[in-house]
């Protein structure tokens, strides 16, 4: 009490809510820093470097209290799997923990991932939920959700027993390094339940999109097979992706704390719920998709000062065309358009065999010659750029 009258009441607030704030900054700044650090050596699945990230994942777990296991799956590949609480009833949270190698630091995919992780068991462990917590770190993602895919098809704790898998990838820098620093939620499609908690959360930030708009890209997709409701959440992309200038200090570690706090109030949600969440046969998608993907094409085209002309072309197709069409086709090409200008190391591959047919089959060969000769810049010199760029010169004739 004397401390409250010493204090300006102002920072009285503050120190109140500092000390009832469960997520920390700092420990999601360590434990990304730490995953990191020069001794993980890329955390490339088999090498030593990623078997001391899991052997520091496996201490974090240890030290608030859950049992934890290496589930190996040959290679010195091995799952980190931990669990708190004694009811059969279980939440999964997820995240893959290798990286891209030597040289590749893999900060926000997916070190920051496995931070989240760490602070979503961390605050619900001491919450007393009616329901255990089951955290799994996976190896081997990079290679082809390797991890994840052996876990759901010889799972430590029954998967029948799961109420929901949430899985965390590449967090803490936002969707192409816009101003807008957004939280991608996928998988609410496929559970009436967990996508009226979503909603009952849902924040300004928030993205909520079917995940058949990018496939099977992350971890959710082995759950998705085996009909566990899952819920993904993701920062998304970045100009980094895969690359050696995914480091720690890019990471918005303030932004990312607030994300995580929310993220956590949504897992506690689905702990207490009365209703066990159900997985769905026939996707129910969320609405509003189309106007969320227009919105982001015109984000990147005021952002962007040299916005390649395929994408342009591109964009201004594909906005007006959702005006009116909110096929699952024509979502799942803009996303591809999106993801191609945020991941340009891979945008050859998207713009060639996805964008760039496409308009084919649309009779715009203006906008599919643009494509292939944006996929042709891409493409290191050889038969592979040829082929691209002569197709481009037949479609412009």
């Amino acid at each position: 009490m004397k401390l409250r009258k010493i204090l300006h009441p102002a920072v009285w607030l503050f120190v109140l809510f500092v000390s009832i704030s469960a997520i920390s900054v700092d420990r999601i700044k360590i434990h990304t820093e730490s995953l990191t650090g020069l001794t993980s050596e890329g955390r490339r699945a088999g090498s030593e470097g990623a078997a001391l990230a899991a052997q520091y994942i496996a201490g974090q777990l240890g030290e608030i209290g859950f049992q934890t296991q290496m589930q190996e799956f040959g290679g010195n590949r091995k799952n980190v799997i931990a669990k708190s609480g004694t009811a059969e009833r279980y939440i999964l949270l997820g995240a893959h923990y290798d990286g891209q190698g030597r040289g590749f630091p893999s900060a926000s995919d997916n070190a920051a991932g496995v931070a989240v992780v760490l602070e979503v068991a961390r605050e619900l462990q001491a919450k007393n939920l009616p329901v255990s917590l089951v955290v799994a770190g996976f190896d081997d993602e990079e290679q082809g959700l390797n991890g994840s895919r052996y876990y759901t098809d010889h799972p430590i704790y029954p998967l029948q027993n799961a109420a929901a898998a949430i899985i965390f990838d590449t967090m803490g820098r936002s969707f192409i390094d816009l101003e807008t620093f957004a939280l991608f939620v996928l998988g609410t499609e496929y559970s009436k339940e967990l996508a009226e908690i979503v909603r009952k959360r849902t924040r300004p930030e928030m993205v909520i999109l079917g995940s058949d708009l990018i496939g099977p890209r992350s971890d959710f997709a082995p759950f998705a097979v085996k009909r566990v409701p899952y819920l993904f959440f993701s920062n998304a992309t970045h100009k980094d992706y895969h690359g050696e200038g995914d480091t720690p200090d890019k990471i918005d570690y303030g932004r990312l704390a607030e994300q995580t706090s929310t993220i956590a109030e949504i897992v506690e949600d689905i702990a207490r719920s009365s209703t066990s969440p159900a997985f769905l046969t026939q996707p129910i998608y969320p609405a509003g998709e189309g106007a969320t993907l227009t919105q982001y094409m015109a984000h990147v085209e005021s952002e962007y000062k040299d916005l390649p002309p395929a994408y342009r072309l591109m964009f201004a197709d594909l906005k007006l065309r959702l005006q009116s069409d909110n096929s699952r086709d024509g979502l799942r090409v803009t996303t591809s358009a999106l993801l191609a200008i945020a991941t340009p190391s891979f945008s050859r591959f998207m713009l060639s065999l996805i964008l760039a047919p496409y308009f084919e089959g649309l009779g715009k060969p203006a906008i599919a010659a643009a494509s292939y000769e944006e996929a042709a810049r891409w493409a290191p010199e050889g038969p592979t750029r040829r082929q691209l760029e002569e197709r481009a010169r037949s479609l412009r004739q």
